[in-house]
């Protein structure tokens, strides 16, 4: 059985602390068939970095078979996003990114205005999570 075969329990994120309002950066990606071991080494070293960056909130990550991968960091404002940007150190990740480690990648800034949750472990109703007025409508 593969590891996308089986159900692994990851617990949700915590929003505890976060602002009402933030920016989450969407990298999605396609992975080319370079060494994996050194984009692990990578990868790992630019989460641990970020980690540290004044203004990061969080991080999620999926890659699927097929090398495609989706890794959404959250920030509490722009100034943090433009500050790791510029790292020096991911500045040469994002340099072996183009040459050695995809072969396309799409960068998306977006403002969050709204969260919800849920997890089964506990369970909220709806009732007392509600949307801010203005997306109550059903399209957030």
């Amino acid at each position: 059985m593969t590891q996308s075969e089986q159900e692994i329990r990851v617990p949700a994120p915590s929003k505890a602390g976060w602002p009402d309002r933030y920016f989450a950066v969407i990298f999605t990606a396609q992975r080319t068939l370079s060494d994996e071991d050194m984009y692990s080494l990578t990868s790992q070293r630019m989460v641990e970095l970020a980690q540290q960056q004044p203004g990061f909130l969080g991080l999620e990550s999926v890659r699927g078979e097929d090398g495609i991968g989706i890794t959404v960091s959250y920030w509490r404002d722009r100034e943090s996003i433009r500050n790791w940007r510029i790292n020096i150190e991911h500045l040469a990740a994002q340099q072996m990114g183009r040459q050695e480690f995809y072969s396309w990648y799409h960068i998306r800034v977006a403002e969050v205005v709204a969260h919800r949750t849920f997890d089964s472990q506990d369970a909220v109703d709806a009732a007392h999570n509600p949307l801010p007025d203005d997306l109550s409508d059903g399209q957030a």
